[in-house]
């Protein structure tokens, strides 16, 4: 399949590892000339490198703060400077800490608000206008299950990545005349470094070694394992493609089967 990504600008946010690194390589091997960004400049910098030396493609790093209210802009001009203007935005960051609801507050939910919503909306208010005027551009946030099934222990991830999803199918209606696709996926559990901070705080909490709670997350799943991130960032790369265009709106579960245990 031609998925008319060569050329292509494209920004990965949370690039230095992960689900990001695995999106910003998926692209590359798609010939997208990818900004990788991530708050530090030592970590951006070598994932770009290895990006470069592993699919021949064009990728660069970029050290920027995400919760700064100045990043988004300077991201996009960073992109558009290297290699023109974002044709391509994947919006992609850590997750917040991991806490019950009924211990939650006012202040937890301002700071999840700042790293999880906010960036989504600067870094969209960034680079939409261009894609409109082009009348071609692909927004792909990665979210969580977690939108479709609220995850004990992680009401700020259960709330703030509802609330992007919410804003992005809100989004996408308005600008899918423009050529504008919006989408998300959402991961299940997936090895990351996140996933095994998530899988220490709850063998702490539950007094459980930390490979019988991964055994748990795997055994929730049809496929009966952890994904891989380059199964999750093969579903953002094809988002992000021109044969989907005719795909906005949807939250797509890249989950293992996850799903077919919810009621």
């Amino acid at each position: 399949m031609n998925t008319g990504l060569d050329g292509r600008t494209a920004i990965v946010g949370g690039a230095s590892a992960g689900l990001g690194f695995a999106t910003a390589k998926a692209l590359a091997l798609e010939g997208a000339n990818v900004l990788m960004v991530s708050r530090s400049p030592e970590r951006i910098r070598a994932a770009a490198s290895r990006i470069r030396e592993g699919t021949g493609g064009r990728a660069e790093g970029f050290a920027a703060d995400l919760a700064d209210p100045a990043s988004p802009a300077a991201i996009a001009a960073a992109a558009e400077e290297r290699f023109g203007p974002a044709d391509v935005l994947v919006i992609n960051g850590g997750g917040p800490a991991s806490m019950p609801a009924s211990t939650v507050s006012a202040d937890d939910f301002e700071a999840a608000m700042r790293l999880l919503l906010l960036p989504a909306q600067r870094l969209v208010e960034a680079v939409l206008p261009g894609m409109r005027a082009r009348h071609w551009g692909r927004i792909v946030a990665i979210t969580s299950i977690a939108v479709r099934e609220p995850q004990p222990g992680l009401v700020l991830s259960n709330a703030l990545r509802a609330a992007v999803t919410g804003y992005l199918k809100t989004l996408s209606g308005e600008v899918a005349a423009d050529g504008v696709t919006v989408n998300a996926v959402c991961p299940g559990f997936t090895a990351t470094e996140r996933l095994k901070q998530l899988a220490g705080d709850v063998a702490r909490r539950e007094g459980t070694p930390v490979d019988e709670v991964f055994e748990s997350w795997a055994q929730r799943a049809a496929v009966k394992r952890l994904l891989d991130p380059d199964e999750v960032a093969a579903a953002v790369a094809f988002l992000a493609s021109a044969p989907a265009s005719g795909i906005t709106g949807v939250s797509l579960p890249v989950d293992g089967g996850f799903g077919s245990f919810l009621v």
